[in-house]
């Protein structure tokens, strides 16, 4: 059995009320296991008063340190029992500065420094106002018994960085012998959105890139082939997702606030889909705003696109012109820069294998009608969920 904590408390004696609240706070925490050494109880008349303050201090494992402002003025000038114990307490500081043995005890401080001096770097914890003091009693009881309240998790994986021995090897990898991208997408689907029966959305922003990133996890990309797509105006295999914040990420070229993310399983395996719509970006200082209304007209959205070289924002012009005008020079790109699109409006698409009934060349305007009306609230997923389950059956890879 694991041996009772011994602490001791130091105080000043501003009034008999103060120190009735001091024997309070000590007599709780001996009835909830804790062993106090208390003048209260422990110094009997006659005894030596600088002899138990020196083993108390010495000899605890943890002192209470309750600061009040009589208390901290007589720490601060040296002057009576409180002096003498605080040239104690910093001798100890002295030797061991990282220690963890003093604890102040806030109760009623009116100046904005709560603690002595020699505490002045140390947490503390607030005792002033009685409403609260259940919650910061347990608090300092878990403390004092080292049981921690909140328990650090286990270290994960880094989500916001991919292997290089996968990067490296990815096209190598071959699609599993047997499969097809609809049972591959049905299977990740699965590990992605356990238990979604029907359609269930996920609209905090860093869930929602969690259970993205699960259902893009490596491998997606196999050799000579891509199981996985995107749907818009277009459509476009995913060959990589790379997480670049809780709440953004990059696919492809393009770079993504996610918003939310809505998870659809209301037919057989190989009608699942996810619907994901973005959030705004903020434009860059290449784009002119003038041009947002006549491309939401042209699109039902607004986007622009650059490019990063080295760190250094350039126009998507110098960009396919392969050289930037960079501090007044023209500098050779040498294929090293990389294009970002961004959409200036919100955003949607389709996620789904590549044999989803999705993809198909007579849904394709239908597609982006539904998308659009979805953006301007006129329809709904549920809308786009039954349109999908009219479809045909694509014919397996």
């Amino acid at each position: 059995m694991k041996k009772p904590p011994k602490i001791f408390i130091s105080y000043s004696h501003d009034s008999e009320e103060h120190k009735e609240w001091v024997l309070t706070l000590a007599t709780k925490l001996v009835c909830d296991g804790v062993d106090v050494l208390l003048d209260q109880w422990d110094l009997p008349l006659g005894s030596n008063l600088t002899k138990f303050m020196e083993q108390g201090l010495t000899n605890s494992e943890r002192v209470l340190v309750i600061c009040t402002d009589n208390y901290n003025a007589k720490a601060n000038i040296g002057t009576g029992g409180v002096g003498y114990e605080k040239n104690i307490l910093t001798s100890e500081l002295m030797v061991s500065q990282d220690s963890k043995k003093f604890i102040p005890c806030i109760r009623g401080v009116s100046g904005s420094v709560k603690t002595p001096i020699c505490l002045a770097s140390r947490t503390y914890i607030e005792f002033s106002n009685d409403i609260d003091f259940e919650d910061n009693y347990k608090f300092l009881l878990h403390e004092l018994h080292d049981v921690p309240l909140k328990k650090k998790p286990k270290l994960g994986d880094n989500p916001f960085l991919l292997i290089d021995e996968e990067k490296s090897t990815v096209c190598d990898v071959e699609f599993p012998a047997g499969e097809n991208s609809s049972t591959f997408f049905s299977e990740r689907f699965a590990a992605a959105f356990p238990g979604v029966r029907g359609i269930e959305w996920f609209t905090e922003p860093s869930v929602a890139v969690e259970r993205l990133r699960l259902l893009l996890k490596y491998p997606i990309k196999f050799a000579g082939y891509s199981p996985i797509w995107w749907w818009r105006d277009g459509d476009l295999h995913i060959d990589e997702l790379t997480v670049l914040s809780s709440n953004t990420v990059q696919l492809g070229r393009q770079e993504l606030i996610i918003d939310e993310v809505v998870a659809v399983n209301i037919g057989a395996y190989w009608q699942q889909f996810l619907y994901v719509k973005t959030s705004p970006s903020v434009p860059s200082c290449f784009f002119d705003i003038s041009r947002i209304d006549a491309q939401i007209e042209n699109w039902g959205y607004a986007y622009e696109e650059y490019a990063d070289f080295n760190g250094v924002l350039i126009r998507r012009e110098e960009y396919d012109d392969g050289a930037a005008v960079i501090d007044g020079k023209v500098v050779n790109l040498n294929g090293e820069a990389k294009l970002i699109e961004k959409f200036l409006t919100p955003y949607n698409f389709i996620i789904a294998p590549n044999d989803s009934p999705i993809n198909n060349h007579i849904f394709d305007s239908r597609r982006v009608e539904v998308l659009n009306a979805i953006l301007k609230q006129e329809m709904t997923v549920e809308d786009l969920a039954k349109e999908v389950l009219t479809l045909p059956k694509r014919n397996w890879k």
